[in-house]
């Protein structure tokens, strides 16, 4: 039986920045297509000129653009917590926030502005392919705008000769991570000052770090096992089932209410979190740090 070839979903559309940027463009998109169509169509009531439409219109806007954050947000920790995301459910979850917007947009066509020509179906449906063009064309820029450019930041090496790195110059001791693929071709060599973290996508695992100031990624296809393996004496350390840390480039390690979590020294960098099967080693090597540092310092 041919094995179904897994989704590899851009893990950048569930990026808080990106969700928010691709809504604020989202929403201007819509605002700006509803004012010059509204004029054009026989059922529309959107406007803001006339005195009695400015209410119902305001309210539909304020409305839809809750219904979006709200419908975002949950993605967002869906995606972190329980739901592994692809690009059906995330094409689907997206149409679904058309949908709900339309059908709201058609009920208050029919209660309050009580369209009487046309027949409920046809409100309905019309209102559904007006939010289907003033919310699906501006989906579809941002998803493949945001994917372009994460592949942009992407280094992606195709001739094995070549070794990707973080383009500065070694000095004498300095810490090299060197990083290969499946095939046990050397792919990637970066400092260990640095490297942030790794993170496990599907067969791949994605390395981020900081280049001329300014954090890169770099996909190798490999197993994060094999890394974590390679580097258990040095700094790099699993936290996670999908990420490996830079314990140097940790800042606070925090306990909330739902486990413990790990913020960098970079900005941008959101936290990542500590599983409940790598709190006790995460806390024992933190532990352990700063006793070593408080005898540094007792030595000074």
């Amino acid at each position: 039986m041919k094995k179904r070839k897994k989704d590899n979903f851009a893990s950048c559309l569930l990026e808080v920045g990106n969700i928010v940027t691709s809504l604020t463009f989202s929403i201007l998109y819509a605002l700006v297509f509803l004012v010059i169509y509204s004029p054009y169509s026989e059922t529309s009531w959107f406007g803001v000129a006339k005195s009695d439409s400015f209410l119902l219109t305001t309210t539909f806007v304020v409305v839809s653009i809750l219904i979006l954050i709200l419908s975002r947000t949950f993605m967002y920790f869906m995606s972190k917590e329980m739901v592994k995301m692809t690009y059906l459910k995330y094409s689907l979850w997206l149409l679904s926030e058309i949908i709900l917007i339309g059908v709201f947009h058609s009920v208050l066509s029919m209660v309050y502005v009580k369209i009487t020509s046309y027949t409920v179906s046809y409100i309905v449906t019309k209102s559904i392919l007006i939010t289907l063009l003033a919310l699906g064309v501006p989906y579809v820029v941002a998803a493949m705008w945001l994917t372009i450019k994460a592949m942009h930041n992407t280094l992606l090496v195709t001739d094995t000769k070549n070794i990707a790195s973080d383009g500065e110059a070694i000095a004498p001791n300095i810490d090299i991570i060197n990083i290969s693929d499946n095939k046990g071709v050397l792919k990637l060599s970066v400092k260990l000052d640095n490297l942030y973290f790794i993170k496990a996508e599907d067969n791949y695992t994605i390395v981020y770090y900081t280049k001329n100031g300014l954090l890169n990624r770099y996909m190798i296809r490999c197993k994060i096992q094999t890394i974590e393996d390679t580097f258990s004496n040095t700094p790099l350390m699993r936290c996670h089932r999908t990420y490996i840390v830079n314990t140097q480039k940790i800042k606070v390690l925090r306990h909330e209410s739902d486990g413990f979590y790990m913020d960098f020294d970079f900005e941008g960098i959101e936290p990542i979190p500590v599983s409940k099967t790598y709190t006790a080693s995460v806390i024992k090597r933190f532990s352990g740090e700063n006793m070593q540092n408080k005898k540094n310092d007792d030595n000074i």
